[in-house]
């Protein structure tokens, strides 16, 4: 970019647009909407980032960014609390209605339309930590096209379970949830509450076959994401890949334009198409109980 503008491109931006920007301040315009210094470095400086850095490298990433819209929320600890109040065992019941309401009214898009889901759960349970993200796309031919995104950071597990099972009762959904660590008790209910729709994921030993179908789809432009939602193809852009022993090993990388994303929204997706590459039996109603 800076050549180009040499040769004469800020003058005839300058004339076509009636503007008196100089080279530096065109060049800082780039930098703003790169977000990212690595982003910047390889849109507008032709400068790729040595083999191995990203899952996939910034433009294939923008190949799978359209023009549309989805429905997205995220709460924080202190939302949670004031929206639906503190959990309260002998009060369970109606909490979990106040819940559910919000969730089929901000998401009525998805809760309203008969079609076809891959839903990916990471799960996170911090009221300052990383995020707990549910990453839910459509599928239309063989591409995932991602229409809702919730997120929240909060330790209550009751509001966890229940966002997860509301989405889970979707008409046709297939899910997969991260069920290391703190996610085992939520991931274990939803895959005994809804057999044959969701999926337990022993995320370290399937870090590997996550990531690499993850970066299969960005390569081909099969995971499609509004452009928009800036931070979520800046989270996989976050997500690094190294070839060792003969695998590709994956790592979180910093997402500036989502600080509190640990490429969480990432995995979620990942997750999402793990759910769908797995999918083998139709959606199963909750089991009562």
């Amino acid at each position: 970019m800076p050549g180009a503008l040499d040769l004469g491109l800020l003058d005839l931006v300058n004339r076509n647009r009636a503007t008196p920007l100089t080279k530096d301040d065109f060049l800082a315009n780039c930098r703003a909407r790169a977000g990212l210094e690595d982003i910047y470095e390889q849109s507008y400086l032709c400068n790729p980032l040595p083999p191995g850095a990203s899952i996939v490298e910034w433009p294939v990433i923008q190949k799978c960014a359209l023009d549309y819209e989805i429905s997205r929320v995220h709460l924080e600890q202190h939302e949670v609390t004031d929206q639906f109040g503190d959990f309260c065992p002998s009060h369970d019941s109606s909490r979990e209605d106040k819940i559910q309401d919000f969730l089929q009214d901000r998401f009525s898009s998805v809760f309203v339309k008969r079609s076809t889901y891959r839903l990916g759960f990471d799960v996170a349970a911090s009221g300052t930590g990383d995020l707990a993200a549910i990453y839910i796309d459509e599928l239309k031919d063989s591409d995932l096209w991602l229409r809702a995104l919730f997120t929240c950071r909060t330790d209550d597990w009751h509001f966890l379970e229940t966002v997860l099972f509301t989405f889970l009762r979707l008409r046709n959904v297939h899910a997969a949830g991260d069920a290391t660590g703190i996610g085992r008790q939520i991931c274990w209910k939803a895959a005994q509450r809804f057999p044959g729709a969701f999926t337990s994921v022993n995320f370290r030993s399937a870090k590997h076959d996550l990531g690499f179908a993850l970066m299969n789809q960005l390569a081909n432009a099969e995971k499609r994401f509004p452009k928009t939602a800036r931070d979520v193809p800046a989270d996989f852009f976050a997500l690094r890949k190294q070839f060792r022993g003969g695998r590709w090993v994956f790592s979180e990388g910093r997402n500036p334009l989502n600080p509190s994303s640990h490429c969480d929204i990432a995995w979620a997706g990942a997750l999402a198409s793990h759910a769908h590459f797995t999918h083998v039996a139709p959606h199963v109603r909750a089991v009562v109980g």
